[in-house]
């Protein structure tokens, strides 16, 4: 019974969080048209896979921060309560499966075909084969059971790459699938707390949440990813640490939305 209940409450928000996350798609899609016209002359490759792997590339990137709309739409057809929530966490789970699935899985694999249809000089930089987790495993394996005498990233000498980098690549996509889980119970939080306030005013507010909160991970993700300060002086910081060091930015977010609420409630 619980079990037919929770699939028909899914069901019923299947279309609202559809129609909120289709547009932001549709366009995402439409710019990467518009895009490869505008670029395709320059490109040395302006092929239909390169075009299907970077979309991929970009849907993975875009889903988790649509996770934020999702969730205003649950709070609107099964308002504020523990359903909510419950269905909330299922949506951010699929969507951020799917996200995960695309990033770490899917593009990789379109890559490595692109690459291997330019020919044979590209079978040493292939050598541990797509940058997918297993490939990301093989090739960290290699780098840490024989040292180069130093690292890079040139794409060239797979062998040489920093450990940090590849165990940032191994996890950043699976960080930035829990992001969309937290996002779609900020977009909960959002409409719980803005839902006694007119419509312009409770419009403006929660494109202010969302827009922020998606704008400051997206800082925090560069300035967290350990590329840049090997690529500038060699600096080994944390691949780890900076695949989830961002996820602080929704965690914060959610207490103060969580504060506010209280104050409300209560105050």
């Amino acid at each position: 019974m619980t079990r037919s209940r929770s699939s028909s409450e899914a069901a019923l928000c299947a279309g609202p969080i559809i129609k909120a996350m289709a547009p932001w798609l549709l366009l995402m899609v439409i710019g990467r048209v518009v895009l490869g016209q505008l670029w395709s002359p320059f490109e040395e490759d302006p092929s239909l896979s390169r075009w299907v792997w970077r979309v991929a590339e970009d849907t993975a990137l875009l889903l988790p921060f649509l996770l934020f709309p999702a969730g205003l739409a649950v709070g609107r057809v099964l308002g504020h309560s523990h359903r909510a929530v419950r269905i909330g966490v299922f949506v951010g789970m699929l969507v951020g499966i799917l996200s995960y699935i695309l990033g770490a899985w899917v593009a990789p694999e379109i890559e490595e075909r692109i690459l291997v249809a330019r020919g044979a000089e590209e079978v040493d930089t292939r050598r541990f084969g797509s940058q997918t987790p297993v490939g990301i495993l093989r090739n960290l394996e290699s780098v840490q059971t024989n040292p180069p005498p130093r690292y890079s990233l040139r794409t060239s000498t797979p062998q040489e790459f920093p450990p940090n980098v590849l165990l940032w690549r191994l996890h950043q996509p699976l960080a930035l699938a829990v992001f969309g889980i937290a996002n779609v119970l900020l977009g909960l939080l959002a409409s719980e707390l803005t839902v006694d306030l007119s419509n312009r005013v409770r419009r403006n507010v929660r494109l202010a949440i969302g827009v922020g909160g998606g704008i400051a991970f997206l800082v925090c993700l560069v300035v967290a990813s350990p590329v840049e300060p090997f690529l500038r002086d060699g600096t080994m910081r944390s691949g780890i640490a900076g695949a989830w060091l961002p996820l602080s930015i929704p965690l914060i977010e959610g207490l103060v939305l969580r504060y506010l609420l209280k104050n409300r409630r209560y105050g």
